[in-house]
């Protein structure tokens, strides 16, 4: 029995992984397709941080309260402007859908 729960945990621990790589995939994508969104959304997860942190609340609710934190935290370190350079595809990509050319980001 310990050795299927050994097992089981690191199978969501490896698609827990995967999830994570696929978003970080998909948020690079969106800040190539859409940066201007992209920095709306940052700044609005950034405000949204800075609003948790300056909330007061009871000790009943302080775990809760600091799970929304990690959560807001992630949230905003995960949509920061990255500087990489653009690939010609992505350009091409952006031009075909009208939206602005994208931005280099690293």
């Amino acid at each position: 029995m310990p050795h299927d729960i050994s097992t089981s945990r690191r199978e969501l621990v490896v698609r827990v992984a995967t999830l994570e790589l696929l978003v970080a995939d998909l948020i690079d994508t969106l800040w190539r397709i859409d940066p201007k969104t992209m920095e709306g959304m940052a700044r609005e997860a950034a405000h949204d941080l800075e609003i948790q942190t300056h909330r007061i609340a009871s000790t009943a609710v302080e775990s809760q309260r600091e799970r929304l934190f990690t959560v807001l935290q992630d949230r905003h370190r995960k949509l920061k402007h990255r500087r990489v350079t653009v690939p010609e595809e992505a350009r091409a990509f952006a031009a075909q859908t009208g939206s602005s050319e994208p931005r280099k980001r690293m």
